[in-house]
C-alpha cells in the first residue's frame, strides 16, 4: 500500500486510474491551489463540494492503491489486507484471488479526522465485485483509524447544495468593489438576513449588481 500519512506524503496513483474507462475532469480547488482530477461527472460533483466545505482542510484523489487477498464464491467474502503488491504472481483460483483498489479521495477535516471517500453509482452497489472492493476499503480506513464514507447520486444530485456550490464558484474570483462589500457586512445583523430582503431596499437597476457582490462575499 502507498503511504498512509498525510494524504499528500505518498506517490499519486493517479495513471493507475487511466485504465479505467470514462473522462476525467478537473475541479478547481483554491485552499490547495491546484485542481483535483476526477474521473466522470460523480467524482467532480463528490469534489465540488468538498472542495467548498469550510470543514474540509485537504483533499487528495485516488490517494493510495490498497492490496488484498480475497477468498469465497457465492456467499461471504474472506478478505485479508496486503502491505503491498505480492512478490510473485499468484496462481489463479475460482473463487479467490490477488488485486488491489484505487479509494476517490482521502479527506482531512479540520479537527484532524480523515475520511476515506469511495463515489459509486446506486445502481451498481449490490454487484459482487463492488461489494467485495467496498469491504477492503472499510476495512483498511478501520486499520488507519479513519472513517469511511459511500457517496452515490443520491446524496450529491438530489437537493440544492451542489447546483448552490456552483453558482458560488461563478462569483469567488470575480473582481468586486471593496467598499461595497464593506458595506454588506455592516448591513447583515449577527443573526442572518435573507438574499431577498438584502436587496430591497436598493434601486431595481442596482440590485443585480449588488447581488454579484453578495455572492462573491458568500463565495
Amino acid at each position: 500500500m502507498a503511504d498512509a500519512g498525510h494524504p499528500s506524503a505518498g506517490p499519486s496513483t493517479f495513471r493507475l486510474r487511466r485504465r479505467t474507462p470514462g473522462s476525467f475532469l478537473l475541479v478547481p480547488c483554491a485552499k490547495q491551489g491546484r485542481s483535483i482530477r476526477c474521473q466522470g461527472q460523480l467524482e467532480a460533483a463528490a469534489a465540488v463540494i468538498l472542495a467548498a466545505c469550510p470543514r474540509v482542510v485537504h483533499i487528495q484523489e485516488q490517494p493510495l492503491s490498497i492490496w488484498y487477498v480475497w477468498r469465497g464464491g457465492e456467499g461471504p467474502v474472506e478478505i485479508q489486507l496486503l502491505d503491498g503488491p505480492p512478490a510473485s504472481p499468484r496462481r489463479r483460483q475460482k473463487d479467490a484471488g490477488t488485486s488491489y483498489i484505487v479509494s476517490d479521495f482521502l479527506v482531512e477535516m479540520a479537527d484532524g479526522a480523515k475520511r476515506l471517500v469511495e463515489v459509486k453509482p446506486s445502481r451498481r452497489l449490490d454487484r459482487p465485485i463492488i461489494r467485495r472492493k467496498l469491504a477492503v476499503a472499510r476495512l483498511f480506513a478501520a486499520q488507519e483509524g479513519w472513517t469511511f464514507h459511500i457517496v452515490t447520486e443520491k446524496g450529491l444530485l438530489q437537493g440544492p447544495l451542489l447546483d448552490n456550490v456552483r453558482l458560488l464558484n461563478r462569483y469567488r474570483q470575480a473582481r468586486m468593489d471593496p467598499s461595497i462589500l464593506e458595506q454588506l457586512v455592516l448591513r447583515v445583523p449577527a443573526a442572518g438576513i435573507e438574499l431577498g430582503r438584502l436587496l430591497d431596499d436598493d434601486e431595481p437597476g442596482h440590485r443585480a449588481f449588488l447581488r454579484m457582490h453578495v455572492l462573491h462575499r458568500l463565495a
